[in-house]
């Protein structure tokens, strides 16, 4: 997300951190940035406030982080590799939630996953607000009642999350989540797509 939104292209399946924030440069200095789409839907809409922008504007930080983690494992579906993808979580949000993202992450099929704790870091390259990067002095509040926005008729319940996904042999394929994992000629083998995910030959 950072170098798509640095070079002005798309930001994949991030969403925008935020439309305006400060991006943190190479010599220390914080420089503004507004987001492009923001300022193209205002010059094509005078009439709209620019304090009060539809629903479908929705940046990185209004998302739940299961709704982040459930993107990502949506489209992995169809992305044979693992994807770049982060998933942002408010400051506060401890070390328990932080896992059972990844444990989301994890029977949703992801190949892969990153979490980031806003505020985790002593140093941020992005922030909402043109400050020296100095750690907060703050005390920190865990996180219990975080409104959370949810795409709807976007995101629906993983078909995935109450099955084991995985190379053993009983487990549901990786690959194409259809078939069963089964010892077939000495490796463990898709019943669907019969690809060889464990050989011990």
């Amino acid at each position: 997300m950072s170098t798509g939104t640095m070079v002005g292209v798309s930001t994949g399946l991030e969403p925008y951190f935020s439309f305006t924030y400060y991006r943190s440069g190479r010599l220390g200095k914080f420089i503004e940035v507004k987001a492009a789409i923001v300022e193209e839907y205002l010059q094509a809409n005078p009439e709209a406030d620019p304090n009060n922008l539809p629903d479908w504007f929705i940046s990185s930080m209004e998302l739940a982080p299961e709704a982040h983690a459930d993107v990502q494992c949506i489209i992995q579906r169809w992305i044979d590799s693992s994807i770049s993808k982060t998933v942002n979580a408010p400051r506060g949000y401890t070390v328990e939630q932080v896992e059972s993202v990844y444990e989301r992450l994890y029977k949703g099929g992801a190949k892969g996953g990153t979490v980031y704790v806003d505020g985790s870091r002593d140093a941020q390259v992005l922030t909402l607000k043109a400050e020296d990067n100095i750690p907060d002095t703050e005390e920190v509040v865990e996180v219990t009642d975080q409104p959370k926005v949810v795409l709807v008729n976007t995101i629906q319940a993983l078909r995935s999350t109450n099955v084991t996904i995985g190379s053993e042999v009983g487990d549901t394929c990786p690959v194409c989540r259809q078939g069963t994992v089964e010892e077939i000629g000495g490796c463990n083998t898709c019943t669907n797509c019969q690809a060889q995910l464990k050989c011990g030959l």
